[in-house]
């Protein structure tokens, strides 16, 4: 009978003491919030700038949508956009913006994202960013990173929900994000989701210098370790471009602008010697699919403006900056992170260019085109003709350059 007393007092002891620990790790999750998805009333608004989403960067992008309901504008894309299309650039006025893009995201993700925003606030503009050659890639990063535990997974939400009230993870994190509040260190993604963090490079590049161009050597060689398919890069994939053309959709009957682009990249990346005499330039299937979804779905109708297409791959002067290094000059890398992530200033350019504002640096004042299917075919002669320019005269160093890197490591 005492043992039975005792194991009584025992369990009760262990059930009062997990409620208790249940309670204290709700109460804190909900108080400091840490990706603001618990929507708690009681959530500390002194904590926001602390709050760091680095880590469960889709959980934290999709709390900027959840714990608002004021976004206007809503800018969309990987790596590329999160620290270099400013929400809070002095342009947008009163409009209220967002930078929802996310690290290492391609389509599928974007495109989810892109459908959360829309179905949940009073969106007025969708800024939608596309890496060069996504469309016509099979790749789905969505198993790879924190997507399928983020509110953008339809399944397992009342797991999720859980997790973030009463999940050790989630403590962890407030914890971390206390420490943050008591040491003054803003989160790595400032309020309206844009890479900001004082000192950090951004973009998921390297800093300039030594470590930029080490960087680069190492991409070149990792690329070329991954042969492409034969084929590769001529064929849309059809699933992606189903789910783009739904989004697009999706915007027309809101009536919301949608403005889509096509990212540059330091031209070298894809640059090769062999493509000399070619009557060819990278990506071009992406544009003209693009360009025939975009001339489609406008043709279809709907409340909103009709959906623009911008290019800013090109062989601009800022796109073939000098990459190898000479004597006593390391590179003339300026505009770059790394050969796909442009910096900010870049940015401004690109977003005044397409939101029709001055643009204040005059050597961006064409950086990028709009393109119709009554000027692509235009568009891909002329960049068939610098390319060619490019491997002839201005790159014919720099392609020499990165190819004896590739195979000097490749040897290895």
């Amino acid at each position: 009978m005492r043992t039975n007393r005792q194991t009584q007092r025992y369990a009760g002891l262990l059930l009062a003491g997990v409620i208790f620990a249940s309670v204290v790790t709700a109460a804190v999750n909900t108080w400091v919030d840490p990706f603001r998805v618990t929507g708690a009333t009681w959530a500390s608004k002194k904590i926001d700038p602390y709050r760091d989403i680095s880590a469960s960067t889709r959980t934290g992008k999709t709390g900027l949508i959840l714990s608002h309901q004021d976004w206007q504008v809503g800018i969309f894309g990987s790596s590329r956009v999160i620290s270099s299309l400013d929400p809070q650039s002095p342009a947008w006025g009163d409009k209220k913006a967002v930078n929802l893009g996310m690290p290492g995201a391609l389509m599928y993700e974007s495109i989810a994202m892109a459908e959360y925003f829309i179905a949940r606030q009073p969106a007025e503009l969708v800024i939608f960013g596309i890496d060069p050659g996504d469309l016509t890639d099979t790749r789905d990063t969505r198993p790879m990173v924190d997507y399928m535990s983020s509110p953008l997974n339809p399944d397992g939400v009342l797991d999720r929900k859980l997790r973030f009230v009463f999940g050790v993870s989630t403590f962890e994190t407030s914890l971390e994000t206390l420490v943050l509040q008591s040491k003054k260190t803003p989160g790595e993604y400032n309020a309206h989701g844009f890479r900001d963090r004082p000192g950090h490079s951004g973009g998921g590049g390297a800093a300039p210098g030594k470590g930029q161009l080490n960087f680069i050597k190492n991409r070149f060689v990792d690329d070329a370790r991954v042969p492409a398919k034969p084929g590769a890069g001529t064929t849309v994939n059809k699933d992606k471009a189903e789910k783009l053309e739904t989004m697009i959709r999706h915007c027309r009957e809101k009536g919301i602008r949608l403005v889509m682009f096509f990212h540059p990249n330091h031209v070298l990346l894809q640059a090769k010697s062999a493509d000399l005499g070619k009557d060819w330039v990278p990506f071009e299937t992406d544009r003209k699919a693009l360009v025939e979804m975009v001339e489609r779905l406008n043709a279809e109708g709907g409340s909103g403006p009709a959906v623009e297409l911008w290019d800013f791959y090109s062989y601009h002067p800022y796109n073939r900056e000098r990459v190898r290094p000479l004597e006593n000059e390391p590179s003339v890398l300026v505009h770059w992170r790394d050969l796909e992530h442009f910096t900010k200033d870049v940015g401004d350019g690109m977003l005044a260019e397409m939101m029709g504002w001055p643009v204040e640096n005059p050597d961006l004042a064409a950086y990028g085109d709009k393109i119709t299917s009554g000027n692509v075919e235009a568009r891909i002669a002329k960049l068939r003709a610098d390319y060619q320019t490019y491997l002839k005269e201005t790159g014919a160093e720099d392609v020499k350059w990165k190819e004896e890197l590739v195979k000097t490591g490749l040897a290895k």
